[in-house]
């Protein structure tokens, strides 16, 4: 409030005075203005008027007589401006996962090339197939432990006894 206090003095001097030291860039965009207005009054208000006060009668009618009409308008411009909101949201969000996307590829081809750089070709690739035989013999690993996984699995329920014994089975009482 002390900055309104202060300045307003001189903003009322430029607001009042004619001649200011900005006028040379204020009197083009104020006679600009002032021509659209002209324009405007002259010639479209004219033809626009009837539709305006035609369209503005039978909306007041329609609102006067039937109030829950009004609210149902209401009701339905408020969903789709919360629909476009939330879709603004959405692109905005998929925009930012796509750009954080791309930043990751383009940083990670560009570590790959100082890594080569580094290292130099033919260690690169002696790398690269030492890396391949480290993850082969993973997926071997994970296929045994599987295999002895779905074997336990099996002797588990090879154990299970057999029998028409209603509520000592499995799945009994469902």
């Amino acid at each position: 409030m002390d900055l309104l206090e202060e300045n307003f003095p001189q903003l009322f001097y430029l607001y009042s005075t004619y001649y200011t030291p900005y006028a040379t860039y204020i009197h083009p965009l104020r006679r600009a203005l002032l021509i659209t207005q002209s324009y405007f009054y002259q010639y479209a208000f004219p033809t626009l008027y009837p539709f305006y006060a035609l369209t503005l009668r039978l909306l007041s009618s329609v609102l006067t007589e039937q109030p829950s009409l009004a609210s149902l308008a209401l009701l339905a411009i408020l969903l789709l401006v919360s629909l476009k909101l939330m879709d603004i949201l959405r692109r905005t969000i998929i925009s930012w996962i796509a750009f954080v996307i791309r930043m990751t590829m383009y940083a990670s081809v560009m570590l790959l090339g100082v890594w080569v750089y580094q290292r130099g070709l033919e260690q690169s690739l002696e790398d690269l197939g030492w890396f391949l035989g480290y993850f082969a013999g993973l997926g071997e690993q994970g296929q045994s432990m599987g295999h002895a996984k779905a074997a336990g699995r099996a002797n588990e329920a090879r154990r299970i006894p057999k029998g028409n014994h209603r509520g000592r089975t499995r799945g009994a009482g469902w």
